[in-house]
């Protein structure tokens, strides 16, 4: 929302952006765009059913001309908000199908998924229309989704460019990355029980842990098992990790993981980690999944492995000699400036 969506949109001339956002306000982003915190509460709380209501008054003071909304939380809102300023120009950023995740993974309890997932969907439904753009994530959503397709523009979530993509000097260790959001679909135990199995047979073998888990009481249990296994490195679960942090542990890495289970909601999506891993020509070591096979094959890449029963022997000693992204290929199609264009050409329309 910040360092993707609201950099770009500060780039066009005569433009005032403003962020708002959960979350710890950094003062010292050093950028044009201003940021908004609306604090730090958990996902089943009070305070998150209160916090979209503290958007809309932030809004009321900020008088848009375009409200950009990065969660289906904020809908409603904002559709008032347009209802007492008509001229105002919506959009929502639709950066997961939110309906099929709520109802596919374990984000909520299970008696909640279902009534959850349905409100989301209605809402949807029922406030689009005074929607003018959306932004969609990924071009699955256009088939999960057909009723958004006639307003729909995809930007995917690829990855800023940076001048430092150096990769670390071999030091001994073979360090595997698991970043961005941590739980059990998106295989964080697949990848614990991999590690444990690959260090039994090499210690040279090591995983770092780099991400943020919306499940305080998964955070808690992943935290005090990992903590026994000297060989796990990991972070505080439940605090937002800098973008920043992430990129840096991708070059000091030699592997990047790519473990998801598989899952109705993100069988067809791009996960941004894979995005990043080959912009920083990192190998992959991912699930069997035809559309990312897809993209490694393109960039020679990395690996497609059974993460629930691995050949050990063999994939140690590829683990440890890796040869991949020896074909030349331009990257530039995984990198945030494409799309960037496309965002701001779009948001220069509705002004």
């Amino acid at each position: 929302m910040y360092e993707k969506i609201g950099i770009s949109l500060s780039e066009i001339p005569n433009t005032e952006v403003h962020v708002i956002g959960h979350g710890k306000e950094d003062k010292n982003k050093g950028t044009a765009v201003r940021v908004h915190s609306i604090g730090l509460f958990s996902r089943l709380s009070f305070s998150r059913l209160l916090a979209p209501w503290h958007v809309f008054f932030i809004v009321l003071k900020l008088k848009p001309q375009v409200l950009i909304a990065c969660t289906h939380e904020l809908l409603f809102p904002f559709t008032l908000y347009k209802l007492l300023r008509p001229k105002t120009k919506l959009v929502y950023d639709l950066q997961e199908n939110y309906s099929l995740n709520i109802l596919h993974t374990q984000a909520f309890p299970a008696w909640l998924r279902s009534p959850i997932a349905l409100g989301v969907r209605v809402k949807e439904r029922m406030l689009l229309p005074f929607y003018s753009l959306i932004l969609s994530a990924e071009n699955c959503y256009l088939q999960e989704m057909p009723f958004i397709q006639k307003k729909a523009l995809v930007v995917a979530n690829k990855v800023v460019r940076s001048t430092n993509t150096t990769r670390k000097t071999p030091n001994g260790e073979i360090v595997l990355l698991y970043s961005g959001s941590i739980s059990r679909e998106y295989g964080i135990y697949d990848a614990i029980k991999l590690i444990e199995q690959l260090h039994s047979i090499n210690p040279a073998f090591q995983l770092h842990i780099l991400g943020y888990c919306a499940d305080a009481g998964e955070a808690h249990r992943l935290k005090a098992f990992i903590k026994k296994i000297p060989y796990i490195k990991a972070n505080d679960f439940d605090i937002a990790i800098p973008h920043s942090a992430i990129l840096k542990a991708i070059q000091d890495a030699d592997w990047g993981l790519v473990c998801y289970r598989e899952n109705t909601a993100t069988k067809n999506r791009i996960p941004t980690k894979l995005y990043e891993y080959i912009a920083y020509h990192l190998p992959v070591l991912c699930t069997s999944n035809s559309t990312w096979s897809k993209l490694m094959q393109t960039y020679d890449a990395g690996m497609s492995i059974n993460y629930e029963k691995p050949q050990l022997h063999e994939l140690i000693q590829r683990l440890k000699h890796p040869h991949f992204y020896q074909t030349i290929h331009s990257t530039d199609e995984l990198y945030w400036e494409t799309e960037a264009k496309r965002l701001k050409n779009s948001i220069q329309y509705l002004l």
